[in-house]
């Protein structure tokens, strides 16, 4: 079946997809500050690195359960009510956060804050409703531009916050925006017109809570507990066992969680291939700060605001990069654009590794390079999702693309922390007559967490190209080739 233009209100469509974009804007300024924090926070409520590290943990576990879970709901109760459900939530949280007066009630708001990463599936399935086909890649691309604004933005800005002003008035500044938003949203955003009634498959969702739980918890505790000791072990194996159960529940009741309709070959390459991308991004941006931060020789020596604003134009690239590929991805093709990102993003990440020490900018020419491969697979990766599931399947199917998301940035700090560990060499620094030794990352270190990622983006060649094209060069207003434009 195939879509006419004129179905579409297409000057309402651009009005609201910025406003939908700024979802992803508000959810990275806010994470994207908190990062350069986090040193600060551990300090005033005196508590262990370990500890620390459940302030990301906690937000990742609840999001990646909520996505899953508010996505699905959306398809059935519509996309704008829970979106602006979790947004009050969310818009609470970040408040929360700020005023917290103790270390649990801090990870108690950093967990409620986790429901905005329901924001995205809800917000993405609005906007693909909305445009005509063959315009869904570019406001795809616009939309996915707003990750880089709000990482633009948040890098220097939260640096210069928690240095001069606290962490605590990063904080102040979201909520404003946090509320506005949802104002905005309810007052200009139409409910969604396709729904997919069903009874909720309340043991699939308790199945993959445990999965998913127990499984970040584990990579989260690996590099503390160890990675073969008993707890860690335990709590891979209870994952196994859980997601084992859950695809059996899945198979075969009347209801599942995530429809067996959905799980088309495009859904799972582009789910699988988004896990990558994820961990290459999160594992980048760890590497990167160790390297600029640590200091000469074993490192640039900069401070953390330096840090912020030599990362900044990685972000640039996927800000003015993402729109162009959303415009070029009909003419190009999901398939080949991701082809072209992985070839830029191999390069990009080897040529830093093998220039670790040759200047600040020009491991950022080269970041950039790589960071500019990430973006053309975000916008191909999200159109080969969004094309290939119907319509009242966006909330459930997008939920759990960003489920995988969320994997990958669970996993790649622990893995990336491991090997900055494990390649580690002793730094010896002088203190008056003193000397003062320290364990510091290794060049070997920064390579190797580099060509950890550049595995990972060869291995996701295999899911897509097992992919179906979902785009043609054809008439402008004709739909794409596949039961996603019913």
């Amino acid at each position: 079946m195939t879509s006419d233009i004129s179905d579409y209100d297409v000057r309402y469509a651009w009005r609201v997809a910025p406003l939908l974009g700024s979802v992803a804007l508000v959810v990275m300024y806010t994470e994207a500050m908190l990062v350069p924090s986090l040193p600060k926070i551990q300090e005033e409520f005196n508590v262990t690195p370990a500890e620390a590290s459940w302030i990301l943990s906690i937000y990742l576990i609840v999001g990646t359960i909520s996505a899953a879970l508010f996505g699905s709901l959306g398809d059935v109760y519509g996309k704008k009510r829970m979106l602006l459900l979790v947004l009050s939530v969310y818009s609470v949280a970040v408040t929360l956060t700020g005023y917290a007066p103790t270390f649990p009630l801090l990870l108690a708001a950093r967990a409620l804050q986790g429901l905005g990463m329901a924001m995205f599936p809800l917000a993405f399935s609005l906007i693909r409703e909305e445009f005509p086909p063959r315009l869904v890649p570019t406001a795809q691309g616009l939309v996915s531009a707003m990750f880089g604004i709000g990482i633009i933005v948040a890098l220097p800005v939260g640096a210069y916050l928690s240095q001069y002003y606290g962490w605590r008035a990063t904080y102040h500044t979201v909520t404003p925006f946090a509320v506005l938003l949802t104002v905005l949203i309810a007052y200009f955003v139409r409910e969604s017109r396709y729904r997919a009634p069903r009874s909720a498959d309340y043991l699939g969702v308790a199945l993959f809570a445990a999965a998913a739980v127990s499984f970040i918890v584990g990579v989260t505790e690996a590099p503390n507990w160890g990675w073969t000791a008993p707890p860690t072990l335990a709590l891979f194996a209870l994952s196994a066992a859980s997601a084992a159960v859950f695809a059996i529940q899945e198979a075969t009741t009347d209801g599942p969680f995530i429809p067996r309709d959905i799980l088309n070959r495009n859904v799972v390459a582009s789910t699988v291939a988004i896990l990558m991308v994820a961990y290459a991004f999160q594992m980048s941006s760890q590497n990167l700060s160790y390297l600029f931060e640590m200091p000469p020789p074993y490192g640039y020596g900069l401070s953390i605001l330096q840090t912020g604003l030599y990362i900044a134009p990685t972000a640039v690239v996927q800000m003015i990069g993402a729109p162009i590929a959303g415009r070029l991805l009909w003419r190009v093709g999901a398939k080949r654009m991701s082809y072209i990102g992985v070839l830029l993003a191999v390069a990009g990440f080897q040529l830093a590794s093998a220039n670790l020490h040759s200047g600040v900018w020009n491991i950022i020419a080269y970041m950039s390079l790589g960071f500019l491969g990430l973006a053309l697979l975000n916008v191909s990766l999200i159109n080969l999702l969004t094309f290939s599931v119907p319509r009242q399947r966006l909330g459930v199917a997008t939920g759990l693309n960003t489920v995988f998301r969320n994997l990958g940035s669970a996993v790649a700090p622990a893995v990336a922390g491991t090997v900055l560990t494990t390649f580690a060499t002793t730094a010896v620094f002088k203190l008056g007559p003193a000397a003062v030794f320290l364990s510091v990352p290794s060049t070997t270190a920064y390579s190797v967490n580099f060509d950890i990622a550049t595995a990972m983006f060869l291995l996701s060649l295999i899911p897509i190209a097992l992919a179906k094209e979902v785009f043609r060069a054809r008439e402008p207003n004709a739909a794409p080739l596949n039961r996603g434009s019913s």
